[in-house]
């Protein structure tokens, strides 16, 4: 493991924090959340179907180099790494105990082609213009700065490099927007409507937005870096 953050005291949310919780840490990707049925009746939609959908969507063939911008335990990196031939895949997140629990789960299941790194969204270890993919499923809404994780992911994908996201939805309109900066004040949880993250994901640089999933409390989409990069240095 890669850590980029030793020693250094970064501001997390109330969300955040929540994730370096070792009993969250333990049952994140188990029955008991990611993959409960409840979850699945809450979010529209299952893990195991979700999973489906982020890798077709991300139009993998032969080797590349993937980004899964926080990883948590490993749910998304290791299915991305056992699928590739060739190439690599990162794991990073701001959370020691995830990336612990992660490189842990993937030693027991043989799965080698991974590099874990301890680091922030906001500040993501790569050259511009380098990652095939860029995956982050279910973190979006737990940035501080989403519009700089945003203009990161797209300085470091190549030219027509994808990026799949899973995230919570919000509803459109006015009221949504108030319950929403509401809950991001009080708990650092965001949640986006399809409207406001396809402008965000064009604002950053991203274009060719497409929604796979976009009822209930989730939102399933994916874009690719455009030749034109209008976020580009954000």
């Amino acid at each position: 493991m890669i850590d980029l953050l030793p020693g250094e005291v970064v501001r997390r949310s109330l969300a955040q924090r929540s994730m370096e919780w070792e009993p969250i840490v333990r049952i994140y990707e188990s029955r008991l959340w990611r993959r409960s049925p409840y979850v699945a009746l809450f979010l529209g939609i299952s893990f195991e179907r979700e999973l489906d959908v982020i890798l077709r969507a991300a139009q993998l063939t032969g080797a590349a180099k993937i980004l899964d911008l926080a990883c948590g335990p490993g749910i998304y990196t290791r299915p991305f790494a056992r699928g590739l031939m060739g190439g690599c895949v990162a794991g990073l997140d701001i959370s020691l105990p995830m990336l612990r629990f992660a490189s842990r789960r993937a030693r027991e299941q043989s799965v080698e082609n991974v590099l874990w790194i301890h680091g922030t969204a906001l500040d993501l270890p790569f050259p511009p213009d380098h990652l095939d993919l860029v995956n982050c499923c279910g973190a979006l809404h737990l940035f501080p700065d989403v519009t700089r994780a945003l203009a990161e992911v797209c300085r470091v994908l190549k030219p027509a490099g994808r990026f799949t996201v899973a995230t919570f939805r919000r509803g459109e309109g006015r009221a949504a927007d108030l319950r929403a900066a509401a809950r991001r004040r009080l708990s650092g949880l965001d949640a986006f409507s399809a409207s406001d993250l396809e402008s965000r994901l064009h604002a950053a640089g991203l274009g060719d937005v497409q929604f796979h999933h976009a009822r209930r409390a989730w939102l399933i989409a994916s874009a690719r870096k455009t030749d034109n990069e209008v976020g580009a240095g954000a």
